[in-house]
């Protein structure tokens, strides 16, 4: 009978303690909702592990969470599509709010070369002085065709378009579009592309073997042209 009503002491006090552990798990929720409902609660993105500096951000490394508004950073990210594929510009650290200043879509940030390589691409950067780089008037940004000029293995000389329609991504040091960098007398002595490797080759071995000229291409011209080298005999009609 003893043992009996153990038991039954045990039981009753499990049930008790159970009703006592939902009724404050609803009470909680209820809070929650209230808050919710009243706005003080807000959806943020939130990494759930470390990402490295210039890391492309997928769905396995962040999640929603929601957090209380007075805890929410400003310029915390508010939906997925705001950090998935983006790139970090620095560390972000596990339950820490992604913030939109830390991150970058790929080839947005002027902040580093590195983030503004468009994807399947290289950058590479050439020598270039105030005729070959065209007085100086080329911008992070602008598109440029590239020519070479070299010996023909037979005492003449032959020039060829080799690349069109190359995007500049750095003059000098520079990664943004400086209008008045030319007049400041700021001119560049290096011109910084967005290659891909093939072409990469083509244009160091131009640089090195040959000399290379550029030409700036305006901004509404996208096509390409198929044209034959040019050679000293061609000059003469």
């Amino acid at each position: 009978m003893k043992k009996f009503k153990l038991n039954l002491i045990l039981l009753l006090a499990v049930i008790f303690g159970a009703a006592a552990a939902f009724g404050v798990y609803q009470y909680l929720n209820s809070v929650k909702a209230a808050y919710v409902k009243k706005g003080d609660f807000v959806q943020v993105a939130v990494a759930t592990q470390y990402i490295a500096p210039k890391t492309q951000i997928v769905e396995q490394m962040f999640s929603m969470r929601e957090i209380p508004a007075k805890y929410v950073n400003n310029n915390a990210a508010v939906n997925p599509e705001e950090v998935a594929g983006k790139i970090t510009k620095t560390a972000i650290y596990p339950d820490e709010q992604i913030l939109r200043d830390k991150i970058a879509a790929p080839g947005e940030s002027k902040e580093e070369l590195a983030l503004i390589i468009p994807v399947g691409s290289r950058a590479v950067t050439v020598a270039v002085n105030e005729v070959s780089g065209v007085a100086g008037m080329i911008r992070p940004g602008d598109c440029v065709d590239v020519l070479v000029t070299f010996e023909n293995g037979q005492g003449g000389k032959i020039t060829s378009l080799i690349l069109q329609n190359i995007k500049v991504l750095a003059t000098g040091g520079n990664l943004t579009d400086s209008a008045g960098q030319a007049e400041q007398g700021k001119i560049y002595q290096t011109v910084t592309m967005a290659v891909t490797p093939q072409q990469a080759q083509s244009l160091v071995l131009a640089s090195e073997q040959g000399s290379i000229r550029m030409m700036l291409r305006p901004p509404a011209d996208k096509g390409t042209v198929n044209i034959p080298s040019s050679k000293i005999q061609d000059l003469v009609r």
